[in-house]
């Protein structure tokens, strides 16, 4: 507003016409232009160079208001009662550790005004920030040893995939000896991905840092106690037993104790994907990054140094299944992450043991035996059927098998043989695909098309339950060699 009136004055506008023109009073202007006129006159006048300089920096700077000051009100009682609602708030904190009920200056004013404290929230807002302000943390620098350290943590991505908008989930893993960092991106954050990406990151190296810091997400803390004490992720535990490497964490809402990673993770990210967001798949944006994260790591000398103080890899891979114990439900199926996946029949009411991996899922009885393979559903209450696991069941109740989820889901070479030629021989058709494979099958189907009889059972020379076992170590052995290349 100075400006405006100053401006105007020197354009030969009255006081009165400036009054108008900025809908102020004429008072305001008077007192401006007085202040001009007086300052312009001693600036005149004086010779002092240091003077002038003073004078024309009066008079160009901004007006000086008064500063409202809320020391008469902020005392007494309120200024106790004040400091008592933030005392408690630190001691919930030490109590129940990591949570988000936090203290604002608006609260704190709600809080005082019921409990009859006249007071403003403008006084509480300046009385909050003086509190954070004298309390505001200093950072000491670090410096660590060659292989003493990493960093863990998780980056939100968004990408196009297959031309639909994504969000990919960046697992970041940096050693702040070298500067090395390590990325590898995935569809969630779930503990079989957080167990795939710090294997990965070892094999990547070629060693385990001693100690790994991640901050305190479900993955690493299963809960925390009384008093901020923390109880870590058993799964967490025997990986870190496994490879030798220390669990640390940071404490809550304090990124900055990790801060290479939280800097690298976001620089990997700007550095790769603000000009390239567009990928077929997810093995393609992999595959992408693989070949642009060596423009990151460029300090080799330094890499080489802190190799030769890891902990060496064991000889055999870590097993990076999930272990998860299910009960069988009558309908022959068992429940994991919300999702449903069946077995076969003969395992209703019995216990079973799954491996929960990124892609499939490998379940087996007590004896370790493996009974099923199915890919893993990343839905919600959806179901994987495998109709082989139902034959002995369909053959009591063929009845059952035209509307069944079994054969919805079927491969579509079973439900053609099926709807073309076995719809009222149901019994015929559960023989048939529980002798033969999907290759026979396929013949036998063209040898149906062309009107050729065929024989719905094989000489004895192989049983059902052989070929059931043959073709579920088939399909573990896809999904064992699709796990080496996630």
């Amino acid at each position: 507003m100075k400006n405006d009136i100053l401006s105007l004055k020197r354009n030969g506008m009255s006081n009165r016409k400036i009054a108008l023109e900025l809908n102020i009073s004429k008072d305001t202007v008077n007192k401006y232009v007085k202040e001009m006129n007086k300052l312009t006159k001693l600036i005149e006048n004086e010779t002092d160079k240091q003077q002038i300089i003073k004078l024309q920096k009066e008079l160009v700077s901004a007006p000086i208001r008064k500063g409202v000051s809320v020391r008469k009100i902020f005392s007494g009682n309120l200024k106790q009662r004040f400091y008592e609602l933030l005392k408690q708030d630190e001691d919930k904190d030490l109590i129940l550790g990591l949570n988000k009920q936090k203290v604002t200056a608006s609260l704190l004013h709600r809080k005082l005004r019921s409990e009859g404290f006249n007071v403003g929230i403008t006084t509480i807002q300046i009385e909050y920030k003086r509190y954070k302000n004298r309390n505001k943390e200093t950072f000491i620098k670090q410096k660590y040893e060659p292989g003493f350290r990493a960093e863990y943590d998780f980056h939100e991505i968004k990408v196009i995939i297959d031309g639909k908008l994504k969000k990919v989930h960046q697992a970041t893993v940096t050693l702040p000896y070298s500067n090395y960092i390590f990325v590898k991106h995935y569809e969630n954050q779930k503990f079989e991905t957080f167990i795939d990406s710090l294997v990965h990151f070892f094999e990547e190296i070629g060693g385990v840092p001693k100690q790994i810091v991640f901050d305190n997400m479900r993955n690493v803390v299963s809960r925390f106690v009384y008093g901020g004490s923390k109880i870590y992720n058993e799964e967490l535990i025997k990986l870190s037993n496994y490879y030798g490497f220390k669990i640390m964490t940071t404490n809550p809402r304090s990124g900055n104790e990790k801060g290479h990673v939280e800097n690298s993770g976001k620089i990997a990210r700007t550095e790769l994907f603000t000009f390239s967001y567009k990928f077929n798949s997810l093995k393609s944006l992999r595959d992408y990054v693989f070949g642009e994260i060596n423009k990151l790591n460029q300090d080799k000398i330094k890499l080489i140094n802190e190799k030769t103080q890891l902990i060496n890899l064991p000889k055999t891979r870590y097993e990076l299944g999930r272990l998860e114990q299910s009960k069988v439900n009558h309908e022959s199926i068992i429940m994991i992450e919300s999702n449903y996946y069946s077995v076969p029949d003969s395992y209703v009411g019995k216990s079973v043991y799954s491996n929960v991996y990124i892609g499939h899922i490998n379940v087996y009885n007590l004896k370790h035996e493996l009974i099923a393979s199915h890919k893993k559903i990343e839905g919600n209450k959806e179901h994987s059927i495998n109709i082989l696991h139902y034959t002995s069941t369909l053959l009591k109740k063929p009845g059952a098998l035209t509307n069944s989820l079994a054969l919805k889901q079927s491969p579509k070479i079973y439900q053609e043989l099926f709807h073309k030629y076995f719809t009222t021989n149901p019994k015929d058709f559960i023989k048939l695909i529980s002798e033969n494979d999907i290759y026979e099958l396929n013949e036998l189907l063209v040898k149906l098309n062309n009107g050729k009889n065929i024989k719905c059972s094989k000489t004895n020379e192989i049983s059902i339950e052989e070929v059931s076992s043959n073709q579920l170590t088939q399909i573990s052995n896809l999904f064992n060699q699709g796990e080496n290349i996630q």
